[in-house]
């Protein structure tokens, strides 16, 4: 794993740090394709620091790329990513499918050669739409909210215990919508792609590093911690 390279000996020796329950490095695994992409660790809470440069860098991000800048911000993502997200256009494209058969989705597809995006899109959907029947690209929505969840509470605009009262009910979500890590990811890796409006090859390359890191070591949530835990536990 990427993160692993940047620890100390001492600090490889001393894996989950904050003596986190294994509920919460299950929930902090949905993470981890985030996580790896950014060289990240998965064991700690505050992962991207909390000195006040790093609530600086945090601050600048959330507003950047999120909108956020207030505890209400905060709040309206999150609902958005539990009850909508990327999930909830994907969705409905899905269920359009399973009516149709080949033919009639290709027909459907190229009938929307006028829109390069929701081509794109289409495409991702009649090509993961068997494997992601159940959960769909809400992965992709599960480990946004997680991130948001996460590095907002560095400012201050959620507790840590709200965060992770929110986080657990996201979490039994998630564990519902899949039946693996694996299955998880791909759905990630889906998402991301509805987002980013690519089929391209390099994105494929860069999704499969990235799962090599999270399956190639065991001190990877992916493997020491079973996808069916009880959530219930802590």
């Amino acid at each position: 794993m990427k993160w692993l390279t940047n620890l100390t000996p001492e600090q490889e020796y001393f894996l989950n740090p904050d003596a986190l329950s294994q509920t919460q490095l299950w929930i902090l695994g949905l993470m981890g394709q985030i996580c790896e992409m950014n060289e990240l660790r998965h064991d700690v809470f505050h992962n991207l620091g909390t000195s006040d440069q790093s609530r600086q860098n945090i601050a600048h991000m959330m507003k950047r790329d999120w909108g956020i800048e207030s505890r209400e911000d905060c709040l309206s993502m999150l609902e958005w990513l539990r009850t909508e997200g990327h999930n909830a256009g994907y969705m409905p494209q899905q269920k359009h499918f399973e009516g149709l058969s080949e033919a009639a989705i290709d027909a459907y597809i190229e009938a929307h050669d006028h829109d390069t995006d929701e081509q794109i899109r289409l495409k991702l959907v009649k090509a993961y739409r068997h494997t992601l029947q159940v959960g769909g690209i809400g992965a992709w929505d599960f480990a946004r909210f997680i991130t948001v969840s996460r590095w907002t509470t560095s400012l201050g605009l959620l507790s840590e215990e709200e965060a992770w009262e929110k986080m657990l009910d996201i979490a039994q979500r998630a564990q519902k919508s899949f039946d693996s890590w694996y299955s998880y990811g791909l759905s990630y890796i889906a998402g991301r792609q509805y987002w980013r409006k690519t089929l391209s090859e390099d994105f494929a390359k860069e999704s499969t590093e990235v799962i090599k890191g999270l399956t190639g070591s065991p001190h990877s949530p992916w493997n020491s911690l079973p996808w069916d835990l009880d959530l219930s536990a802590s």
